[in-house]
């Protein structure tokens, strides 16, 4: 029999409202362990009990008075340990406020119904119910967040039992994720017969549907195109033939403008036709850089940045997986992280993070990523990029194999040196500190 995994201490810190869930969730996992190892003698279950717990709960067990018994033929010494931290971690309870705390669980816009069905289980177990299924069964056909979920629960009478609700709700949510799916794609493998052809925005400057091109409030206005060089219209719309562009690496300073320019800039730039690369002047990228990946299932395009540690996506992407029913894990609201975009003053606004799977052509990580507000880019952070293969950095990104290049014998090769020549005597240039280990090291791979 291969050897159990060791029990995790027990977590005596944290949210002094949640300690006699998470003992409870403990101590069930702490019988498992004794049955699985035949511990039946009570001395040895009430040391395996200490064991096991930490320090952080023998510090409450050895000055909770009385919790040491000594063994006698009456007294099971584990049975009175268990007592005494039961008393311990859950207090006496009001069932009236518990009750409370029941009747306003419901369920939440992104949670699933087994999610929903736990915490009801927990409170419920506080309440001290005459009838607790009955209560779960009232507090689901109430609180459930799909009105067709609950006429279906209702169309079920008075013979309704837990079992039969539980069966009907997971059968009705998998076929709303299955005919979602199936929206899904039938709208991306439809063909439109009436018109191919994009409907061109109202202004041909800025992209903004909601003036025209001879408009003053226009924000390209006075704004200069980093693509051809000239003003009065963004980068994604220049027409300008190749020839005739100033520059073809356009760096520039936007020009002053007014209060009321800046007010019409920022209502303009909220709208949806309108891209943020284009109004907020950060750094300029090459499209040739982004990648095409899968993040939760829901592909999104990412641009490695080799400078950053952290995966970052924007709102927008995070709207876009929401609606695409991306899978992820951990989701933390506004997290306690401080990000700051290259050559500017303000930190970033950090609206939330969560764990999902990326998946880059056959390659497939678990990463942390970050949401921030008002995002340009979507960035692949240089740990994820390396894990997924899509980044080398090193000193053996060149190199070759020795495999790949044949032996000769009785081959004599001439080095032809022009005479002409003078030679110049370069000076020494000192290998950074970190190195020299590996360069001495090569060297002497050479040298043999």
């Amino acid at each position: 029999m291969s050897q159990l995994a060791p029990l995790e201490t027990f977590d005596c810190e944290g949210d002094s409202a949640s300690i006699g869930i998470r003992w409870e969730k403990w101590k069930r996992g702490l019988e498992i362990y004794l049955s699985a190892t035949n511990i039946d003698k009570p001395v040895k279950r009430r040391a395996t009990l200490l064991h096991v717990g930490g320090l952080a709960l023998q510090d409450i067990f050895y000055n909770i008075p009385g919790a040491l018994a000594e063994e006698t033929d009456d007294n099971n010494v584990y049975n009175i340990a268990i007592q005494k931290l039961d008393e311990f971690f859950n207090p006496k309870q009001n069932r009236y406020y518990e009750k409370h705390l029941f009747r306003s669980i419901k369920q939440e816009s992104d949670e699933s119904f087994d999610k929903f069905l736990v915490r009801l289980r927990q409170q419920s177990a506080k309440c001290k119910f005459s009838s607790e299924e009955e209560q779960i069964i009232d507090q689901i056909i109430e609180k459930c967040l799909s009105s067709e979920l609950r006429k279906k629960l209702l169309t079920l009478g008075d013979s309704v039992t837990l079992d039969k609700v539980i069966s009907e709700a997971n059968a009705f949510e998998s076929i709303e994720r299955q005919l979602s799916n199936f929206k899904s794609n039938t709208i991306v493998n439809r063909i439109d017969n009436k018109s191919s052809k994009p409907i061109p925005p109202a202004c041909t400057r800025c992209g903004s549907p909601n003036h025209k091109a001879d408009s003053t409030n226009c924000p390209a206005v006075n704004r200069p195109c980093k693509k051809c060089g000239f003003i009065g219209h963004f980068q994604a719309l220049c027409r300008t033939r190749a020839s005739k562009r100033k520059n073809k690496q356009y760096n520039h300073i936007p020009a002053k403008r007014t209060k009321t320019q800046d007010k019409n800039t920022t209502k303009n730039s909220e709208s949806p036709n309108t891209k943020s690369s284009e109004i907020d002047y950060i750094f300029n990228v090459d499209e040739d850089s982004v990648v095409d990946c899968k993040i939760g299932g829901v592909n999104v395009e990412v641009l490695i940045d080799s400078g950053s540690k952290h995966n970052i996506i924007n709102d927008e992407t995070w709207s876009h997986l929401k609606q695409n029913k991306v899978a992820v894990t951990n989701q933390v609201k506004s997290p306690n992280k401080t990000f700051m975009a290259y050559g500017s003053k303000e930190p970033l606004t950090v609206l939330g993070a969560f764990d999902a799977n990326i998946t880059v052509g056959t390659e497939n990580q678990t990463a942390t990523f970050y949401v921030v507000k008002h995002g340009s880019r979507n960035l692949l952070g240089k740990d994820t990029a390396i894990a997924l293969n899509v980044l080398r950095i090193g000193l053996g990104i060149n190199t070759l194999e020795a495999k790949v290049f044949p032996k000769f014998k009785g081959v004599e090769l001439e080095i032809t040196i022009d005479d002409s020549v003078k030679p110049v005597s370069q000076p020494y240039r000192r290998i950074p500190i970190p190195l020299e280990t590996k360069v001495n090291a090569k060297i002497d791979e050479l040298v043999k």
